[in-house]
């Protein structure tokens, strides 16, 4: 017994001690991809008629990835190829004065992605704006920390639809992308701008799409009392939330009246300290095979 009990006290206390093993690396959590609930999966699918997977499943299964910041401009939010970009942007963006100041995508707007958007556009697919919008989102953040912003001090602002056509198609779909955004971002939402009624973008020349929108976008009194408030919150980002930019001149004549707007505001407040920032952010960039971008007006 006695050999027992000094054997055990002999492994017990060593000398030397010995150190103690050094955990594992964690292994980085993965993202979280909001799947549809089976149910209202079954009834869009067996009772309205959609056809095919959502978003969220179908990214699932095929693995698919947003495009990175090597994959298109950070500055215009065009494609580019390697060493196409520098720190004053592309080929197609460098020698432009550009209303905003950065700009963010998932990718190009065809095959799947372009499928996406016209459900969610054309037959309110709310789920599928929910699985494009948190994407979205994740890609906002990722740009928010790497310019080390706080979520908290950015602000998402729709594109705004008239209210007339958000009664024909029964759902606005910026604004569904925007909260899906806000959500996977951690920002917030600040549906601030107005639009006045104007014909379809769809089919019309570059010209013409820059004429038809200039002068679209408006502050309501509501829509300025809230632009107010975030300033005096000191909000660093507005980042407008679009589907699909085509030649640009929707985010132009959005930003510019968001810009505007902070302009005013700062001029009558001079409590405010720091620099102020306009994003766009989209889920896809089409007619890039034209090149045919209207940066300024």
């Amino acid at each position: 017994m006695a050999g027992q009990s000094d054997t055990s006290a002999t492994d017990m206390f060593t000398w030397p001690p010995k150190e103690a093993p050094t955990p594992p690396p964690k292994a980085p959590e993965p993202i979280q991809i909001r799947v549809p609930h089976p149910l209202i999966e079954s009834i869009e699918v067996h009772l309205l008629g959609r056809t095919g997977l959502a978003f969220d499943q179908w990214a699932l299964q095929t693995g698919w990835a947003r495009d990175g910041s090597a994959d298109y401009c950070w500055r215009c939010g065009g494609s580019i190829g390697g060493h196409e970009t520098d720190g004053e942007g592309c080929a197609d963006c460098r020698d432009k004065k550009l209303p905003w100041d950065r700009a963010i995508r998932l990718g190009r707007y065809k095959d799947v992605i372009r499928q996406e958007v016209l459900a969610l556009k054309f037959a309110g697919w709310r789920p599928t704006g929910d699985g494009l919008g948190m994407h979205l989102g994740l890609a906002i953040l990722e740009q928010l920390e790497h310019a080390q912003i706080s979520p908290e001090s950015a602000v998402l602002v729709p594109i705004p639809m008239h209210r007339f056509r958000r009664v024909a198609r029964g759902v606005e779909h910026t604004l569904v992308l925007a909260r899906a955004a806000a959500k996977s971002s951690g920002s917030d939402v600040l549906p601030v701008l107005s639009t006045r009624w104007r014909p379809e973008q769809v089919g019309l020349s570059m010209t013409a799409r820059a004429r038809n929108i200039k002068g679209a976008f408006f502050f309501s009194k509501s829509g300025m009392r809230a632009m107010k408030k975030t300033i005096a919150q000191e909000r660093r980002v507005y980042i407008l939330i679009d589907d699909v930019r085509t030649t640009g001149a929707t985010f132009v004549a959005a930003s510019k009246a968001l810009k505007t707007a902070i302009e005013d505001e700062l001029r009558t407040n001079s409590d405010f300290k720091g620099q102020i920032e306009i994003w766009t952010a989209c889920i896809g960039v089409a007619s890039e095979y034209r090149r045919d971008v209207v940066f300024e007006e």
